[in-house]
């Protein structure tokens, strides 16, 4: 792939430029197309995807792959754009938190086109040295795909799915958490006290929630809104996250010890052996927080 050209749709936002940056660093002829100009020192082409407008084919003229690193909505609404310019042999690469939509979409309407989706399981202003990132092919023994063999070589490590199987994951992984962080902020709002007060007295696991929630809302907002609308495997966590503090609600208005113990327990046989190494990792964290 070294010299081949991938275009990256949206190569100027936070998820754009981290692929921007390694397929650079792979010798990649990298052209991105966006509203605004990328940091990189690579082609260029402003377009608003959600309205191309006419003569763009020469943007896709060589390119083996085009990277659509936009959100699942805007992403879906540009396949019909990208397949009148590429053939079937261009490889698809959507970075989006909800891979099976644009899946379905793209098999729908080009049945034979390569897709590789990919979606970092971390803010591409961290380091990605030692992070993971999720991949999702149509068969998870497909042979090894340039992409991964880049993000490997730039010190990522890869974990590979069925879109399908990506979504249901992500509900679990990123949705159901963000909900409740989310429901921890807008109860918080809605509170009465001093917060300024608060925070001088405040314990880990309330700061530790405040930083959660302050990662979240220093964050687009429509970062966390298309996991939750995007991903219908969301609904599900939802509704177990709601139930959950029913559940807790109903054994304290009944005063009752017996359940919240065997509940807890039950809690604690899912959690399985990672019980102990999460106790580990609260631990080290309560400890950055002194």
């Amino acid at each position: 792939m070294m010299g081949d050209t991938v275009v990256v749709l949206g190569g100027a936002g936070l998820v754009g430029s981290l692929i921007t940056r390694i397929l650079m660093q792979y010798g990649c002829n990298v052209r991105v197309v966006d509203r605004r100009p990328p940091e990189q020192a690579c082609g260029f082409h402003e377009i608003d995807v959600t309205s191309p407008f006419s003569n763009t084919g020469h943007i896709f003229q060589g390119a083996t792959a085009v990277v659509f690193a936009l959100p699942e909505s805007v992403s879906i609404r540009a396949i019909p754009w990208v397949l009148g310019a590429v053939s079937d042999e261009v490889t698809f690469i959507p970075t989006c938190s909800v891979q099976e939509p644009f899946y379905r979409a793209l098999k729908s309407a080009s049945s034979r086109q390569p897709f590789v989706g990919i979606n970092p399981m971390f803010s591409p202003q961290l380091s990605v040295q030692g992070r993971t990132v999720a991949v999702c092919l149509d068969k998870e023994q497909s042979p090894t795909t340039f992409i991964e063999q880049f993000l490997l070589g730039a010190g990522m490590k890869i974990k590979r799915m069925t879109p399908v199987a990506h979504d249901e994951l992500m509900a679990l992984c990123q949705a159901l958490p963000h909900a409740a962080i989310l429901g921890f902020g807008l109860a918080l709002s809605k509170c009465s006290l001093n917060l300024e007060s608060a925070l001088e007295v405040m314990p880990p696991p309330m700061r530790t929630m405040m930083a959660l929630l302050s990662r979240v809302l220093v964050n687009p907002p429509e970062v966390y809104w298309d996991i939750q609308l995007e991903n219908d495997h969301a609904i599900k966590q939802r509704e177990a996250l709601a139930e959950g503090m029913n559940c807790l609600t109903e054994s304290v208005r009944s005063q009752d010890y017996e359940g919240f113990r065997n509940d807890l327990q039950s809690v604690s046989n899912a959690l399985g052996r990672r019980l102990s190494s999460g106790a580990v990792d609260c631990q080290h964290i309560f400890s950055l927080l002194n």
